[in-house]
């Protein structure tokens, strides 16, 4: 795999989680931040569909950069899809004092 092939993987799923903060009624983030979202998506777009000067390919701190962004993406996809049947399931396992009073546990 090459540095170009990496960041256009990574411009995509920064692009399609942005995208999917636009359209979801599960992030509520209000009007500021679904024109952050689109800038994202859109920019993203971009960089992944750009015809960038092919002799200075992306540098390694751009694809840093990149590469952290589509994991903070993931992140909050998770956060939140799965985080409350996650920690449900979590404090029902480990049946501690902190979780003996959450009220996710029944």
């Amino acid at each position: 795999m090459n540095l170009e092939l990496i960041n256009s993987v990574a411009c995509g799923f920064i692009a399609a989680w942005a995208f999917w903060c636009v359209v979801s009624g599960k992030v509520r983030d209000g009007i500021l931040g679904k024109l952050i979202y689109s800038t994202i998506a859109i920019s993203a777009y971009v960089v992944t569909t750009g015809h960038n000067n092919f002799l200075f390919g992306p540098t390694v701190a751009a694809l840093t950069l990149h590469i952290a962004l589509a994991l903070a993406g993931i992140r909050h996809l998770f956060m939140v899809t799965y985080w409350q049947r996650v920690r449900a399931w979590l404090c029902r396992r480990l049946n501690c004092e902190h979780c003996a009073a959450c009220d996710k546990t029944r």
